[in-house]
């Protein structure tokens, strides 16, 4: 299967998943991409996008800056591949001050999302983490009602991780 606006579908389970817990003492919002209209030719618009330095999301969270990316896979793993050097540099920079610093991936294969943090990418060996990795070791972000439950991840990571 090949996936049309590859990462729209989870994207947009998160960008709900944000409206429905904004009551809950989260804080996040999706970083708009910026771009530059260099073409215009009988109603057809060419643009570049401009540099971005943020991941897909920013935020806070009980006091705890967030910063995190949407991945999705149909494959039977994540490649490591999918995570750009600016945004790996960037999850870096948050993780060394003490933020929460992770990726959501989602797997079209099994219908399931998994958080994977920073300190956890940078200890492959490999540019594949095969999807019983995530299965045995991963930490499941649960989905119910059609919400993604964040909250409940970034209480694991709170109380766990930092």
């Amino acid at each position: 299967m090949i996936l049309k606006n590859k990462g729209m579908y989870l994207e947009t389970i998160i960008n709900n998943s944000i409206s429905v817990n904004a009551s809950k003492h989260l804080l996040i919002q999706k970083m708009p991409l910026s771009g530059s209209i260099f073409e215009v030719n009988n109603s057809v618009i060419k643009a570049r996008l401009t540099k971005h330095t943020f991941c897909d999301y920013v935020g806070l969270f009980h006091g705890h800056y967030l910063e995190f990316d949407a991945k999705e896979t149909e494959l039977n793993y994540f490649s490591l591949s999918n995570i750009k050097t600016k945004q790996l540099e960037k999850l870096k920079t948050v993780a060394e001050l003490s933020g929460l610093a992770f990726i959501v991936v989602y797997f079209h294969k099994i219908d399931k999302y998994f958080g994977l943090t920073y300190k956890e990418i940078t200890q492959f060996q490999t540019k594949k983490i095969p999807l019983e990795w995530f299965v045995q070791y991963g930490t499941e972000i649960h989905f119910a009602n059609l919400t993604l439950q964040l909250c409940d991840y970034l209480n694991h990571l709170i109380n766990y991780t930092l």
